[in-house]
């Protein structure tokens, strides 16, 4: 398990717009910065996380920061 606070990983979202995550949807997790944001590929700016996770372990993206709700969190798994 991968434990950090927020400023160590984080979605990198330049153009700042809304993104809208679907449940059952497939995410992509991605070290290129260079990317944009979108609902199919989030850019993060943690290039290790490749190495700290493995296939089928489950990620906790965050509640109220990512969700703007205190009710609602976000997994990937």
């Amino acid at each position: 398990m991968l434990d950090t606070v927020g400023p160590e990983l984080q979605v990198v979202n330049k153009s700042e717009k809304s993104i809208a995550l679907k449940a059952e949807s497939l995410v992509v997790l991605t070290p290129d910065q260079d990317k944009e944001a979108t609902s199919e590929v989030l850019p993060i700016n943690y290039g290790g996380l490749s190495k700290a996770v493995k296939k089928g372990d489950t990620i906790f993206l965050g509640q109220y920061l990512f969700t703007g709700s205190e009710t609602t969190s976000v997994w990937l798994e």
